[in-house]
């Protein structure tokens, strides 16, 4: 819990982090809307009272608000933050003005579904373009994943993995890395991985189900992740440089593992597999954005390189949780914008939208599941941050 106590640093480099990551979000529906048609009423960093605001040509309000963990893009025809249609509004609309006053609600089915899906795709954009830049700028360093020695009766060790293996794939993924490896056997415990390693010049196919162990995070908390028993070998430190189309390619292939990865591990958390330690709520995150930015600098002299290393740091951070947020957003829960493209798919297969009645409705199922994960990933986030510990040893 200390480092929530450090409050200032943590606080702007969360909001730092954060408003980012929804104004790239927003921006994607904002650009899609502008581009098909729509008219956008309100582009909201924040919630709740408004302490910047300015009304541009277009009669679109841009706002910020005083409570910056979100945002919104309010089209015209919507009753709410939530884009529900504003019946009335629409109904008005489409006599007076024949469909074409720029009512959301009144575009074609097709138009609507990009503009939604616009949001979580400009995230997955902005994280490919970030790493693109980080990579042209500094290029990569990695440890191949060559095993240097492998711990006795471990689940590599079982498998039947030797010192000098070079791991090859993993989960059917190319493993460039060491690094490679460890994210895949992280979340992958209990749960069989298919590998292939080189060894002595030739293909070799392995079978291993990664344990559990507890290892100390960067926040210094305790964690269980999956792991194998295998140590790298340092001898050889690769080093790459990048030009612009490699560096973009690069940068593709890191955002596609990335979602691959944490679709991987929502499926293990729905079959009740995954190791809840690794779900982070907004406690967790404010934790980590807090860490990375106020990491201090090894002297004086160093405090300027310190300082700008900590932005480059916060800005990968930043594209690493777009990833997340782009793909919490195409979920298909009613609230979400995958709940609104389950709707659109709805109404292009049927020819009608669905009912007003029934969207209020999963609006309403779609909230309170909203809700219920974020006070599971809060409590979570308090667990894993020893507080439930703490009342327990004073209460004792």
């Amino acid at each position: 819990m200390q480092a929530l106590l450090n409050t200032p640093g943590f606080i702007l480099s969360f909001v730092f982090v954060f408003t980012m990551i929804v104004f790239v979000h927003e921006m994607g529906h904002f650009l899609a809307a502008r581009l098909l048609g729509a008219k956008v009423d309100v582009f909201s960093i924040g919630f709740g009272k408004r302490i910047f605001e300015r009304t541009d040509r277009y009669g679109t309000i841009w706002q910020v608000s005083l409570f910056p963990v979100g945002g919104y893009v309010k089209f015209a025809g919507d009753a709410g933050v939530a884009s529900a249609p504003d019946s009335e509004t629409v109904a008005r609309a489409a006599v007076e003005n024949n469909g074409q006053a720029g009512i959301f609600h009144l575009l074609s089915v097709w138009r609507r579904a990009i503009i939604v899906a616009a949001g979580p795709l400009m995230n997955f954009f902005f994280a490919i373009v970030i790493f693109a830049i980080l990579l042209m700028s500094f290029g990569s360093v990695s440890i191949p994943a060559r095993i240097d020695s492998v711990e006795p009766d471990s689940p590599a060790a079982r498998a039947g993995f030797m010192a000098d293996d070079l791991i090859v794939r993993a989960d059917g993924r190319k493993m460039k890395s060491f690094a490679d490896v460890a994210a895949i056997v992280s979340i992958a415990a209990d749960e069989p991985v298919r590998f292939v390693v080189e060894r002595n010049g030739e293909p070799v196919n392995l079978l291993a189900t990664p344990g559990l162990i507890e290892q100390t995070d960067t926040l210094g908390n305790t964690i269980r992740i999956g792991y194998l028993g295998i140590r790298a070998s340092t001898q050889v430190i690769k080093r790459e440089r990048y030009g612009p189309v490699s560096a973009v390619m690069a940068g593709t292939g890191k955002t596609w593992n990335s979602i691959a990865d944490q679709l991987k591990f929502m499926g293990r958390l729905v079959r009740g597999r995954g190791s809840v330690d690794m779900l982070g709520g907004p406690l967790r995150i404010f934790a980590y954005t807090g860490a990375v930015g106020t990491a201090p600098a090894a002297d004086v002299q160093s405090a300027p390189i310190s300082l700008a290393m900590r932005i480059v740091n916060l800005i990968n951070l930043a594209a690493l949780l777009s990833v997340a947020i782009g793909l919490v957003n195409l979920l298909p829960v009613p609230v979400l914008d995958g709940g609104h493209l389950l709707y659109y798919a709805f109404e292009a297969l049927t020819g009608k939208p669905l009912s007003e009645n029934l969207q209020l409705m999963g609006f309403k199922v779609g909230l309170a599941l909203i809700l219920s994960l974020m006070v599971f990933a809060t409590l979570n986030d308090l667990r894993y941050f020893g507080l439930f510990e703490s009342l327990s040893q004073f209460f004792s």
